[in-house]
């Protein structure tokens, strides 16, 4: 009875959503043209003046943003998160700015109200909020501040008559356009973990198309390059990790699998992209034939929890279902831990290898079929684990710190606020001039 409630009352909601939502753009529009005309001038005032532009990133939680913000603030900008959803592992401490905690909306005594305001007017607010204290928009594929309204596909339009300017990044499902990814052992683990990607792909072949053709600058980086027909500049990872944050701790292990314990970690909070049965299965056969392995698996787990454990263990195990590496196996590296990851597929390595520095990668290359036999070799060598790890944390500094991913986007703001000519379109801390 009370399921049947709530679901009446979720129903009455949105069709109350739908009822309002006409009238609503059709009264915010004429006002959004107006205010982005005002703001226009104030904002070519600045551009005159060579201000730095002020940055915000949003509203899709990807902690990446988090990151990259935190990475520009280190080199004298203003740079800001804005979200309109957390992810069960993050806080909306890891954000600047949460929708339903801006003060704004607090004023509102009803739970259903406030969720129905938030809904309707929300967007419209928040862009009108934004839009006179930032320069540079953030988004992902998936949409910007006005993505749940029906100016969704006009909102980059409407930015540029501010004199704003965009950028767009991916970072998975929301560039999935399933039928052009190359792998079909990639594709059959993406439609595994999401089947719902199946019955939105029209929709995500119209963002896409949509940013490719408005968005001041994209970047390329990744195994999702297969659905981007436009890219400004290839990079292993846009993304940084604080390295001061992450950093080796006393923890030394010589235990061989014989002698003692060696701890595996692996984090599959997507357990079909991160091939986690068949990792499992590794363990287990491996632990028939006689090796003392501690397997710790973190799902769903907070990032501080993450940070602790892995701290304490011998091996990272990231992901055997995506051709590619993540966040995690930067944590790994950082934190001085080998790192296993499916790098096999040279149609997506072969680029980044040439021109991204993937090739000082120290990853250890492992497909599925080979996790059993790259988990023996890291179990049963800890002198490898220890040199692996080293190399690993030099790889981090170069390439993922704040520093380098503060040089490589200073230089794209630099094309894109204030015009210069940027002098690479994939970006390597040695081989691009800044």
């Amino acid at each position: 009875m009370s399921f049947n409630y709530k679901k009446k009352k979720l129903n009455t909601l949105k069709r109350l959503l739908f009822l309002l939502e006409i009238p609503v753009v059709l009264i915010a529009l004429p006002i959004i043209l107006m205010f982005c005309l005002l703001v226009r001038v104030d904002t070519l005032k600045r551009q005159q003046k060579k201000k730095k532009p002020r940055l915000i990133y949003g509203p899709v939680p990807i902690i990446s943003i988090k990151y990259i913000s935190q990475a520009m603030e280190q080199v004298g900008y203003t740079a800001k998160t804005f979200v309109y959803s957390i992810y069960r592992i993050n806080t909306p401490k890891d954000y600047d700015y949460y929708l339903p905690n801006f003060s704004f909306f607090k004023w509102i005594p009803s739970e259903m109200l406030q969720l129905a305001f938030i809904r309707i007017f929300g967007p419209y607010y928040i862009f009108f909020w934004l839009l006179p204290r930032f320069d540079i928009f953030h988004f992902y594929f998936n949409g910007g501040f006005l993505a749940w309204t029906p100016l969704r596909f006009l909102e980059v339009q409407l930015l540029h008559l501010a004199g704003k300017k965009v950028i767009v990044m991916p970072y998975g499902s929301d560039v999935s356009e399933l039928i052009y990814i190359h792998s079909l052992t990639f594709r059959h683990n993406i439609l595994s973990q999401y089947p719902e990607l199946a019955h939105s792909q029209h929709e995500i072949s119209k963002q896409i198309r949509y940013f490719s053709k408005y968005a001041d600058f994209i970047i390329g980086a990744g195994c999702f390059i297969d659905c981007m027909p436009r890219w400004d500049l290839l990079t292993t990872h846009y993304y940084p990790i604080d390295t001061d944050a992450w950093v080796p701790t006393d923890y030394r292990s010589d235990a061989n699998g014989k002698n003692g314990n060696v701890t595996i970690f692996h984090s599959p909070n997507h357990r079909w992209l991160k091939g986690t049965d068949f990792f499992i299965k590794a363990c287990q056969e491996l632990e028939q034939e006689g090796y003392k392995i501690r397997l710790i698996i973190m799902e769903g787990s907070p990032n501080t929890e993450v940070h602790q454990v892995l701290a304490e263990s011998d091996i990272l195990a990231e992901q055997f279902g995506m051709p590619w590496y993540g966040l995690n196996a930067m944590e790994g590296m950082s934190l001085g831990k080998p790192v296993l990851s499916d790098l096999s597929d040279k149609h997506y390595t072969e680029p980044f290898i040439r021109y991204t520095g993937l090739d000082e990668c120290p990853i250890v290359n492992t497909p599925v079929d080979k996790i059993k036999e790259n988990l023996r070799l890291l179990i049963e060598n800890p002198k490898l684990r220890r040199e692996l790890g080293e190399a690993g944390r030099r790889y981090v500094l170069k390439f993922h710190s704040y520093q380098a991913m503060g040089k490589m986007w200073g230089a794209i703001y630099q094309k894109v606020w204030f015009g210069k000519e940027l002098q690479f379109n994939a970006w390597h801390p040695e081989r691009s001039s800044v």
